[in-house]
């Protein structure tokens, strides 16, 4: 009877990981279409978004559809495709809205206001306390985890700017940087912990234990597709399942929260004066 169990959970575990693997599959598919030239008749190559941007909603509408009718078979992995809609609908919302009407920095900042609305409705309707998305002070035992995150941030910066190299968006004083470097931490930083290393961590290891973890580093590597970086989806995937390991092991995101944040600093507003 118990080896029939524990083959009725690894039969389990394989189709989360299996559906799962689909859904990684398809959004880095949808980022492709999105980055990539799109051939039209004549066989002349352009760059347009409306592609990615309506796989991107095929995509959440099946999360939805996926996510309503597991909910019976198997709810706890309904709760993690309910969550992972939050993947698609950052591209959409990113790729859609007119950048050409908003500062850079102002952009983040509009963007991020329906997100954080989809975040806590979905901790809501999944009665999710703020301690499950690690949403809590770390203990002093795990100080030095969150201050090497934190300081992590700097040479990281620098590399990821290294391979990205945006251009000067702000002028280089305490009072042009200090209202971009807050929307930074708040929109960037704060804004993708709590969605990635908070929420879909807490369901993607809840139902899939240390994979859960991958594939969400991997979602979060996916994402970075648009920059038309390999190497730069392979930092961003990387430093996504760092700060994964240091939120199972702290049970808090304000560390990696600070350091996303930093990153995204050192990245768009310092590093292009120096380098």
């Amino acid at each position: 009877m118990k080896a029939e169990e524990n083959d009725g959970v690894k039969a389990f575990f394989r189709q989360r990981f299996f559906i799962s693997f689909a859904y990684l599959v398809l959004l880095a598919g949808a980022e492709l279409l999105t980055s990539l030239p799109v051939l039209l008749p004549g066989l002349q190559p352009i760059y347009d978004a409306k592609y990615g941007i309506a796989f991107h909603a095929l995509i959440l509408f099946a999360l939805l559809i996926h996510s309503t009718l597991s909910l019976t078979t198997d709810p706890e992995f309904s709760k993690l495709l309910m969550v992972l809609i939050l993947a698609p609908l950052i591209r959409i919302l990113s790729l859609s809205m007119p950048l050409a009407h908003f500062s850079y920095i102002s952009w983040f900042a509009i963007i991020s206001i329906p997100i954080y609305i989809a975040i806590f409705t979905c901790m809501y309707i999944q009665r999710i306390k703020p301690r499950d998305v690690a949403l809590a002070l770390p203990s002093l035992k795990h100080l030095h985890f969150e201050l090497a995150v934190i300081i992590f941030a700097v040479p990281f910066g620098i590399l990821e700017y290294c391979v990205l190299k945006p251009g000067i968006i702000v002028e280089l004083s305490f009072e042009a940087l200090l209202v971009p470097a807050l929307i930074m931490i708040t929109c960037t930083g704060f804004l993708e912990e709590l969605a990635f290393r908070g929420l879909m961590q807490y369901h993607a290891t809840r139902t899939m234990g240390f994979y859960g973890i991958v594939f969400i580093s991997a979602v979060f590597g996916a994402l970075h597709i648009g920059n038309l970086s390999v190497l730069d989806v392979l930092l961003a995937a990387s430093v996504g399942f760092l700060f994964s390991l240091v939120v199972r092991k702290t049970g808090s995101i304000f560390g990696v929260t600070i350091s996303h944040g930093l990153i995204n600093i050192v990245l768009f507003l310092i590093a292009p004066h120096f380098f």
